[in-house]
């Protein structure tokens, strides 16, 4: 796993000299991938052709071009930047927000226009037209995407979340959508999982839902195994371990 919220429950885990890791990097690209397609299903209008199809009619329309918008990625870590390295491909702007952008590394710097702090959030969602949720589960996070912050985004903005459900209060995006305080979503995660069959995001034309296999391509454990053996390894050999994870910020 990537995240590793569930493991960070226990205050004796916490406090113990055990250490944890992750396998950071296994998922980033085929996440990377899946943002590319749900901006792209909106700016093209995917349902909107999907539907005239089914139709069989024949029902022009203009679509966007995504190399004036600009995306903001909240929670730019390994799998941000990945998302910005494949966004900025299309020329597409990108903005990364890290709670402390000191430790973001020069290479994933190259990904994005600009990193900034989490203090700037208010001001870049207002105008961006993508906003990717990134975060972990923590108490600091829990229903981070709420009224409030769907209030501050631009009305023609789409929101994203393929970091963890409980960021986001599904009741709050719900809203936002019907009264379009925001115009779209594309959710791979979601507070209760699986998503309930009353909830109302299952059967909105603005809203792209996959459950929670976004980043399951056909070798993704693989990749993950791979990593794990690795550090393994070098826990076995007494050597470094890498991704290692703050058990007491959880992740």
């Amino acid at each position: 796993m990537a995240g590793v919220d569930a493991y960070c429950q226990s205050v004796d885990f916490v406090n113990s000299p055990i250490p944890l890791t992750n396998v950071k990097g296994a998922f980033s690209a085929v996440l990377g991938e899946f943002i590319a397609l749900g901006m792209l299903w909106h700016s093209k209008h995917l349902p909107f052709f999907k539907k005239v199809q089914s139709e069989c009619t024949w029902a022009q329309r203009e679509v966007e071009l995504v190399s004036n918008k600009t995306m903001v990625i909240i929670g730019f870590g390994d799998i941000g930047a990945s998302c910005g390295k494949i966004i900025k491909a299309f020329g597409t702007k990108v903005i990364g927000l890290k709670r402390r952008p000191d430790q973001v590394t020069q290479e994933d710097r190259a990904c994005a226009d600009e990193i900034l702090g989490m203090d700037q959030c208010d001001r870049v969602i207002a105008n961006a037209d993508y906003v990717v949720g990134i975060l972990p589960k923590t108490n600091d996070t829990h229903h981070f995407f709420n009224s409030e912050f769907f209030a501050k985004m631009n009305p023609n903005g789409v929101f994203m979340n393929i970091g963890r459900g409980p960021t986001c209060k599904e009741a709050d995006l719900v809203e936002a959508l019907k009264t379009s305080k925001i115009a779209a979503a594309v959710l791979d995660v979601f507070e209760i999982e699986p998503l309930p069959k009353e909830s109302e995001l299952w059967k909105m034309d603005n809203v792209l839902i996959t459950p929670h296999c976004a980043d399951m391509d056909a070798g993704y454990l693989d990749r993950a195994m791979e990593k794990f053996g690795k550090n393994l390894k070098n826990f076995k050999d007494g050597a470094p371990l890498f991704n290692i994870c703050n058990k007491s910020l959880g992740y």
